[in-house]
């Protein structure tokens, strides 16, 4: 997942877990003002960071790279407030208002949405108004390209920009989790009751929930596809080629996509857990701003995500986190003289910071391992090999996947020095895979690193599944 899916998650994460809070104090004008306060402020950070970004560019030929940096920690800080403004919002009383108030919450997943509501606002407004630094970003890709003989990237209009993170960020997110919410709502409220309140009805409910959210979340790719504007990769040598490296790769998938986006995204990604729901993406751009070899390269990349199961080890930490950081929450309130209420919203206060900081830094430093291994994937997938060691790096390999990097912080205007949370940067990237071509560098040091990091992994969640167990054992022997 992108930063800012990880940022929508986190605030559907925050209204599902508060929404039904006490209020810190006796509601009252601040209840009402506190969601059009909470939309000033994300206008203004977002208006902030644009001007200053863009003002700064347009003013010189080059872009100065503080300008960039600085932009990237006003946009961090401006997502911080729409997920922690978002609980503030909410414990002034807004929530109770919607559960109590109006009982929004004896209809399924009614309650929710309209919690989310001035999330979802601000969102859109902050896409709205930071528009103008993307059109600044790819006016200068297009001059770029135009200089050299090459057709420019299209630019969007706002409405388009707007519509794409929609479709990319927030529907994303919302489409499944919205479905999951509905189905547990559902079951708590028209089968719960009739269930009783025994450990066999108890199991029963969560087995049912359990299942239920599986389902949903094996399933998604099929409606995600739908939702991002895909079609059929058409057939030719391109596509022979890719299908050609899914068979010596051992893939399966159950097709290989176009992504629509107008020329505009250069990019691509796989999503689904098993081969009848795996979907592999190149984008329209991706396609028409590289040549066959440098798409043939990303393609492996992606099919190293596949190969090493990295979705299914990324679902294993996301179950281990928030596991872990509940009973943390549980573990911080026990000691402490305060009523129920109040353990309840402490307790999920200290969770989601906890979780937050588990994504922020563990899940980055486990993505980038990840991607480090898929790049080893694609340098080596893209060699002739090596006939006294077929995990080597060739110079060949090497060469194909960082040129197929630069060419991806060509298109997309990224600084090749930029760290990126999730991938780190462009440039060490490309440093690491020609230095293991350089001195005979094979896939088995990332390899092996990746194996004990799996282990963990799994260690980690069993232990989440044994812990959540006896919670519930205990709980219902009290």
């Amino acid at each position: 997942m992108s930063r800012m899916q990880i940022v929508v998650l986190l605030g559907f994460v925050v209204a599902l877990v508060l929404w039904k809070t006490p209020p810190l104090a006796a509601q009252g004008w601040w209840t009402a003002a506190a969601p059009g306060a909470y939309l000033l402020i994300v206008a203004a950070t977002a208006w902030w960071k644009t001007a200053f970004a863009t003002g700064n560019i347009e003013q010189g030929r080059e872009i100065p790279p503080g300008v960039l940096r600085r932009y990237g920690v006003m946009n961090i800080l401006g997502q911080v407030w729409m997920v922690g403004g978002l609980a503030g919002v909410i414990v002034t009383g807004y929530g109770a208002w919607l559960a109590s108030g109006l009982h929004l919450d004896r209809v399924p997943l009614v309650g929710e949405l309209a919690t989310l509501a001035p999330f979802v606002a601000a969102l859109l407004l902050n896409w709205a108004i930071e528009y103008p630094f993307h059109r600044v970003m790819r006016k200068r890709i297009a001059d770029i390209e135009r200089r050299d003989g090459i057709a420019g990237p299209k630019i969007w209009s706002r409405a388009q920009y707007v519509t794409y993170n929609v479709r990319h960020h927030l529907l994303f997110i919302a489409v499944p989790v919205c479905l999951i919410i509905a189905v547990t709502d559902a079951l708590a409220l028209w089968v719960g009751p009739y269930m009783g309140d025994s450990v066999p009805a108890n199991l029963l409910m969560t087995g049912m929930t359990v299942f239920a959210v599986a389902a949903i979340f094996f399933f998604a790719p099929l409606m995600i596809v739908r939702i991002w504007r895909t079609r059929r990769l058409e057939d030719g040598a391109l596509r022979d080629e890719l299908e050609k490296m899914c068979r010596s790769l051992h893939l399966g998938y159950r097709e290989l996509l176009v992504w629509e986006s107008g020329g505009v995204i250069a990019n691509a990604g796989v999503m689904g857990l098993a081969a009848p729901v795996r979907y592999i993406l190149l984008s329209d751009g991706l396609l028409e701003g590289m040549d066959p070899r440098q798409v043939k390269a990303v393609f492996a990349h992606e099919a190293g995500h596949i190969a090493e199961h990295h979705i299914f080890y990324s679902v294993l930490f996301a179950i281990a986190a928030a596991t872990f950081c509940m009973y943390a929450g549980l573990l911080v309130v026990a000691p402490l003289e305060m009523s129920d209420d109040e353990a309840a919203m402490v307790s999920q206060g200290v969770g989601m910071v906890l979780l937050a900081v588990a994504w922020g830094v563990v899940f980055g430093w486990l993505s980038r391992r990840f991607e480090r291994q898929s790049d080893v994937v694609a340098a080596w997938a893209c060699g002739e090999g090596d006939a006294a060691d077929p995990e080597s790096i060739t110079h060949e390999g090497a060469a194909a996947f960082a040129s197929a990097l630069q060419r991806v912080a060509q298109l997309n205007a990224i600084p090749m020095g930029r760290h990126n949370w999730r991938h780190g940067s462009i440039q060490a990237r490309v440093r690491y895979i020609l230095s293991l071509a350089s001195t005979g560098g094979t896939r088995r040091d990332i390899d092996r690193a990746v194996r004990r990091i799996k282990l963990t992994l799994w260690i980690a969640a069993t232990g989440a599944v044994l812990l959540t167990g006896l919670d519930m054992l205990l709980t219902a022997e009290c």
